[in-house]
């Protein structure tokens, strides 16, 4: 849901806006149960809605660059007693408190902020494995396998906590993807390259590679507006409409990108877009 420069922070404000103002214009608005039901129907047009976007605006030549970012489901981590979807969300490090308690957002975006692909995974799943969802899902075949020693058998055992959608993790273009060293080791590194076509980069020191800093600071840019912008903290999912709402919020985010490009305003401009 779109948060900056409108008068709602959450779905529920938005209905209750459009049932007080926009009646004129929308005789036909549903309740609030009735526009729960419809949206969490949409996930999948979401996700196509943003493929379409970031398609039309991807240079043939642009790398990707691939980060994780938490997206906590409530306050609060160890001390917490799961409610809210708890047969997906874990305990998970990362974010300002070092501890969450939710799920793991792995997102790739283009060199100029566009996203190309996204999973979701239980907070405790760590970032190479979504990085596996995803690289495999566009190579054709989802699975988790994870590089193999001579033998044949995996290296590692693969996550039994839940991994999520493999419809939003976009198509292989064959592009530089570039990744912090959270994503680093070199069996996997092979692994990605020689089974999946996916051709993975993790520089160790940004003061090394000027120009990786820049591009790094593309997807941290990007997580920045998702969560100022878009809510994508604490997203107030109780149920699996926790995609639905990531898919939109990502959507929205491309959305505001192609018109911002379209009226020759800053990309990230999004505060300013609706007043």
């Amino acid at each position: 849901m779109w948060r900056s420069g409108v008068p709602w922070k959450t779905e529920r404000g938005f209905v209750r806006y459009a049932l007080k103002h926009l009646r004129p214009f929308f005789p036909g608005t549903t309740s609030q149960s009735a526009f729960n039901r419809r949206v969490r129907r949409l996930w999948g047009t979401f996700i196509l809605l943003q493929q379409a976007i970031s398609a039309q605006w991807l240079p043939a030549s642009d790398c990707e660059v691939m980060d994780c970012v938490p997206v906590p489901v409530t306050h609060g981590a160890r001390s917490f007693h799961p409610g809210w979807l708890a047969d997906i969300a874990r305990i998970g490090k990362g974010g300002n408190d070092r501890y969450f308690y939710g799920l793991h957002l792995l997102l790739v975006v283009s060199a100029s902020g566009l996203p190309t692909g996204w999973t979701l995974a239980a907070g405790n799943v760590q970032d190479r494995w979504l990085a596996e969802l995803l690289l495999s899902t566009r190579a054709g075949q989802a699975q988790l396998t994870g590089p193999l020693a001579q033998t044949g058998a995996p290296q590692v055992e693969a996550p039994t906590d839940w991994l999520g959608p493999t419809q939003s993790c976009g198509t292989n273009s064959h592009r530089l993807v570039i990744a912090d060293p959270g994503f680093d080791g070199q069996s996997w590194l092979a692994h990605w390259a020689n089974d999946y076509a996916a051709q993975v980069v993790t520089l160790p020191s940004e003061a090394d590679h000027p120009w990786l800093s820049a591009l790094r600071q593309v997807v941290e840019t990007a997580f920045a507006n998702l969560c100022d912008s878009f809510g994508l903290k604490y997203p107030g999912a109780h149920t699996w409409g926790l995609i639905t709402r990531i898919a939109a919020k990502l959507a929205a985010y491309a959305v505001g990108i192609d018109i911002n490009r379209s009226l020759g305003r800053p990309d990230f401009a999004f505060a300013t877009l609706i007043v």
